[in-house]
């Protein structure tokens, strides 16, 4: 990826990745941990409208501040 702002483990709008694979990974992880007698903390957030309420005019000039939507 040109500007490598996501993440290895971001799932949800990639290419071959799902809440599926992100499921299977966070499930693969923590039997893992546990299996090793490790601690598995887990928070669950709800982002379902956090981009309905972004100003998307504002997210624009950010996106272009890291050189998004730029034709060169």
């Amino acid at each position: 990826m040109k500007h490598h702002m996501i993440n290895d483990s971001q799932h949800g709008f990639l290419p071959q990745r799902s809440c599926l694979t992100n499921l299977l990974d966070f499930l693969d992880y923590v039997h893992r941990n546990v299996g090793k007698g490790e601690d598995v903390d887990t928070i669950y957030l709800d982002f379902q409208k956090a981009f309905d309420k972004v100003p998307h005019k504002r997210l624009l000039v950010k996106l272009r501040g890291y050189g998004f939507g730029d034709e060169n």
